[in-house]
């Protein structure tokens, strides 16, 4: 069955549409209502201070070098017959990475930033993005895709 098909597909669509729109337009609104600093829409590698780029890009490099080697011992583990355990895919480090890098953010903005009100706005990211991610693995996006774990 396609995944398109019919008006399942088309409802699945609709979902995917208004979860996009509304995953972008979170930081916007948030950041009107708290009165927090603007950022432009791809500038994410705003940085803080000097030590604030140095920590974000150390978490950042683990994190490859961690993919990369998760991603060895999984194709050992698939060679010799084995199955991949949740906790050894690569997915696992990207969603521990994210999460550390914000809430490096969020302290760097809360310990050093001219405007206190930015940190609010990354924690409310942080959690919006949290229970947005938590909505869609639990129903399969809406019942788009069957999750095996």
């Amino acid at each position: 069955m396609n995944f398109l098909e019919g008006a399942s597909g088309l409802v699945i669509l609709i979902a995917a549409i208004v979860t996009i729109i509304v995953a972008f337009s979170f930081r916007p609104m948030i950041t009107r209502i708290l009165g927090a600093d603007r950022q432009k829409f791809f500038s994410r590698y705003n940085h803080v201070n000097k030590n604030h780029k140095i920590l974000d890009w150390t978490i950042r490099g683990v994190a490859i070098i961690l993919i990369i080697v998760l991603g060895w011992i999984q194709i050992s583990m698939i060679r010799n017959g084995g199955e991949v355990k949740w906790y050894l895919a690569t997915y696992t480090v990207l969603f521990a990475m994210f999460p550390l890098t914000e809430l490096l953010r969020a302290y760097m903005e809360w310990k050093h930033a001219d405007n206190r009100n930015n940190y609010k706005v990354t924690l409310s990211e942080i959690g919006f993005l949290a229970c947005l991610t938590v909505v869609i693995f639990s129903t399969g996006f809406f019942g788009a895709f069957e999750l095996n774990f």
